[in-house]
């Protein structure tokens, strides 16, 4: 009776497989999207530098090569 366009209705259309095709082309660019966002803001070398501090607040490591190692580490940032 109500059959809709084109048969039975539940025919796949290539309409159909194209909008599926950009809602997951969609989903997998917000994901990539949302990595990077989450990668931009978390501290990459805070953990090398309290290593840094620590080994010269203990005299490991010489006022000289402390700051050429400081320099070094927020370059990379």
């Amino acid at each position: 009776m109500f059959c809709g366009f084109g048969g039975s209705g539940f025919g796949f259309s290539p309409w159909m497989s194209m909008m599926m095709a950009i809602r997951i082309l969609v989903f997998i660019v917000l994901i990539v999207l949302g990595v990077k966002f989450i990668k931009s803001y978390t501290p990459n070398s805070n953990g090398a530098l309290k290593i840094l501090d620590e080994k010269f607040a203990n005299g490991e490591i010489s006022e000289e090569e402390y700051t050429k190692r400081r320099t070094i580490i927020t370059q990379k940032k």
